[in-house]
């Protein structure tokens, strides 16, 4: 049986810019396995996917509801 290696990086606690802070760190510190992102906050709903294609870090939507988006980067 083959183990998700996906890391969680939940912010959704979090409010910009904090939010956008903790995920750039993420980054930073990420190995070879995918993240999935978890946001709430409007400010970071919007700068996160910009920044994202800015830096052409790719990305696909798991989720986008009034609650949350889920991003998972895949590269």
């Amino acid at each position: 049986m083959e183990q998700d290696t996906t890391a969680l990086v939940d912010v959704r606690h979090l409010r910009c810019p904090m939010a956008f802070v903790q995920i750039k760190l993420a980054l930073q510190r990420q190995t070879q396995r995918p993240l999935l992102l978890l946001l709430s906050d409007s400010g970071t709903r919007r700068d996160v996917p910009r920044w994202l294609d800015k830096n052409q870090i790719s990305y696909c939507v798991v989720e986008d509801t009034d609650q949350q988006l889920q991003l998972k980067l895949t590269g």
